[in-house]
């Protein structure tokens, strides 16, 4: 695996550069595909920057404030930036809300924001599978087929690149979908690309965790792409005209 990428004389860690990556990947998409819904990108850019910034900064407030004993006795760590340092849910939490505020101060359309960001949610996520391959946070299940790749001596499944490719035709595919007057319809296409990603791509993942003898992961994809259908063919009903 590589946990570090040469450059020249030195070498970087694999799955910082590629979260950077992933966000431009993620905004310039989201900013593109606004366009075409009628938003200007520096909008997009704006709001997810922010939303970023505030959810970074919680999230890091969050995990000083549940171990203020450890910091308090070494001031230094709070400037280690580990991703254990960082509390998860409590990030997105802040994140949402401080995207809202901004559309409700820029007056700007929410779900035309939330299908551009959709789209862009998509390129990221490929961009971050990358970064699982490489850094072997997601392992495939043991394969002969000649696209197996190398894992300790063992031939596997390239599962997180199933992913990466997946979720990348899934972001073309909505793009080319995008309608200004239907931005609904790309929410729903975006979701259920993504699902149906996870739905495939995880059957050969190993040592994913199991309910009632399922990946619980295949079955987040199932349900969400049925959520996904559902809230497509509710949109179609209403634009239809009735018999």
């Amino acid at each position: 695996m590589y946990p570090a990428l040469p450059l020249g004389p030195t070498t970087l860690p694999t799955a910082p550069i590629f979260a950077l990556l992933a966000i431009y990947l993620g905004l310039e998409t989201a900013g593109r595909v606004g366009r075409r819904l009628g938003l200007r990108p520096d909008d997009l850019w704006n709001t997810g920057l922010i939303a970023l910034l505030a959810g970074l900064f919680v999230a890091r407030g969050w995990n000083v404030f549940q171990f203020w004993y450890v910091y308090s006795a070494e001031p230094l760590l709070l400037f280690s930036l580990r991703p254990s340092g960082f509390v998860f849910w409590p990030g997105v939490a802040a994140a949402l809300v401080a995207a809202y505020a901004y559309l409700l101060r820029c007056a700007l359309h929410p779900t035309r924001v939330v299908a551009a960001f959709a789209a862009g949610g998509l390129m990221a996520a490929s961009a971050l599978a990358v970064s699982d391959y490489l850094t072997g946070a997601i392992v495939g299940l043991p394969s002969d087929l000649p696209w197996a790749r190398p894992y300790f001596g063992e031939m596997r499944h390239p599962a997180a690149l199933y992913r990466a490719v997946g979720f990348g035709v899934g972001g073309v595919w909505v793009w080319l979908g995008v309608r200004a007057a239907t931005p609904g319809r790309t929410v729903g296409h975006a979701l259920l690309a993504a699902a149906l990603v996870i739905l495939v791509a995880d059957a050969y993942v190993a040592e994913s965790a199991v309910v009632a003898g399922l990946r619980s992961s295949q079955l987040g994809g199932l349900g969400g792409a049925l959520a996904a259908s559902g809230w497509l063919a509710l949109l179609s009903r209403r634009r239809d005209p009735p018999v």
